[in-house]
């Protein structure tokens, strides 16, 4: 009877290990993504910097129109939390390739100013206004793009209200992509759902339709130069 006893209760120990085994095994794996989104590995393990050998073929303008020239800030983040790796020319090729987008508007940028700044303080992200306030030579009046190492997990940002928007060194998409998108929101342009437009989000899409292209155009005549 004792042995009977003793068999049913190593069953019931080994059926409950089996049950319990997936619960375990998920938990574990939550814990290690957690971890993994935590440090910011996950940026180097499944993002990517953007080749400079890719480039994007410059797009027909959507309509006949005086080209309107919008003057930028380039700050390139060399020192602090959010350090660019990126080269020189690595940031001619996103700038070149972004700024191409928007020949469909008819719209060129022109870089009035390149900096090489640090960014010490985690407040570019939390509070940005201030960050901007310890710039030298941050100029509302100008799109000013910053270009950094990371931003915890996101590809790009942008601060229209600030005329400031930012891009990572390693993106799920083309760096320069993310760029034109950045640039739309300064802009005015909100998000599209036609997954070919440079304002869809998650996307290798670079078109504007007509639409946001007269918007685009409206907005940068207050930059224009």
């Amino acid at each position: 009877m004792d042995e009977y006893i003793e068999e049913i209760e190593e069953e019931i120990e080994e059926e409950s290990f089996f049950k319990s085994f997936p619960v375990k095994v998920f938990f574990v794996a939550l814990l290690i993504i957690s971890l993994i989104y935590i440090s910011g590995i996950r940026e180097y393990l499944f993002y990517q910097r953007t080749p400079t050998s890719t480039k994007l073929q410059a797009p027909e303008p959507l309509f006949k129109a005086e080209e309107i020239i919008v003057p930028v800030s380039v700050f390139v983040v060399k020192e602090g939390p959010f350090r660019s790796e990126r080269s020189k020319e690595e940031t001619e090729h996103i700038l070149s390739n972004g700024f191409r987008v928007f020949v469909q508007a008819n719209i060129d940028f022109e870089v009035v100013e390149y900096s090489a700044i640090s960014a010490e303080s985690y407040n570019f992200l939390s509070d940005h206004r201030s960050f901007l306030s310890e710039v030298e030579k941050y100029d509302p009046d100008t799109i000013n793009i910053f270009l950094v190492g990371h931003l915890k997990g996101i590809n790009g940002i942008a601060f229209p209200g600030l005329s400031s928007l930012a891009v990572a060194d390693y993106v799920t998409s083309r760096d320069y992509r993310i760029l034109a998108h950045e640039i739309g929101h300064i802009l005015g342009l909100g998000h599209s759902s036609d997954p070919f437009s440079v304002m869809y989000q998650g996307s290798y899409g670079v078109n504007l339709s007509m639409e946001k292209a007269i918007k685009a155009r409206e907005k940068a005549k207050k930059y224009e130069l």
